[in-house]
């Protein structure tokens, strides 16, 4: 663990904490000896730290783009991408055959680790330091998405299109979901008025959704973009 506490660049007071932050549901017999609570803590942490960051770091951005950078910055591939670097995978702790199934390398599971530890720093030595952590991992990265633009959110846009053409709302359905319980594949497909505009897939349910906004926006084609 000091291995890991020089990596993350905060030592921990109580060490119980960044043992139960890397500690996955598969280990323990009661899922409360797990990182979940923490990761439920730390979720709204980053959130709250994110959010207060790009106001006042971006004053001349209006809400509605700063909630499109804050989305982009703390989703499921950024946060796995922050998770990987650490080398979260080396530190997790999970039951055999989950080890065996390789879920320290999902994705979903390091975004958790990575929220869980936030939430553990918080705990152990308050906010300041939770926002040091998070910043120290992610102003360079809110900064690479706001100067090269990379907030398109396909599932808003797909939104407006069928608000604006077809005076309704896309609706999704996974309809498969493939492999191991911790290592899924979602399959969504989208309907727009009842007919089908294509179906996307992706290693959790909202990332099915926006696959499948995408591919349903190419299928529209630029009559209706």
């Amino acid at each position: 663990m000091k291995e890991l506490e020089k990596k993350l660049g905060y030592s921990f007071n109580n060490k119980a904490l960044i043992k139960k932050a890397l500690t996955h549901k598969s280990y323990v017999k009661n899922k409360t000896d797990s990182n979940e609570r923490l990761e439920f803590l730390g979720d709204a942490v980053l959130e709250l730290v994110v959010t207060e960051y790009l106001v006042y770091q971006y004053r001349n951005i209006d809400e509605g783009k700063l909630s499109k950078i804050r989305a982009a910055s703390v989703n499921t591939k950024i946060l796995s991408e922050v998770a990987k670097t650490l080398e979260l995978f080396n530190y997790l702790i999970v039951g055999k055959s989950e080890q065996k199934e390789g879920i320290m390398f999902n994705d979903s599971i390091l975004e958790d680790a990575f929220e869980a530890l936030v939430g553990a720093i918080y705990i152990d030595g308050g906010l300041e330091k939770a926002k040091e952590f998070v910043l120290k991992h992610l102003s360079g990265i809110i900064k690479e998405i706001v100067e090269t633009g990379m907030i398109f959110d396909y599932k808003t846009h797909l939104q407006e299109i069928t608000q604006r053409s077809f005076a309704c709302l896309p609706e999704y359905k996974i309809i498969r979901e493939d492999g191991v319980e911790h290592n899924k594949i979602f399959y969504c497909e989208v309907f727009i008025d009842s007919k089908s505009y294509g179906v996307g897939k992706g290693k959790s349910k909202k990332e099915a959704e926006k696959d499948a906004a995408k591919k349903a926006i190419e299928k529209l084609g630029e009559k209706h973009v």
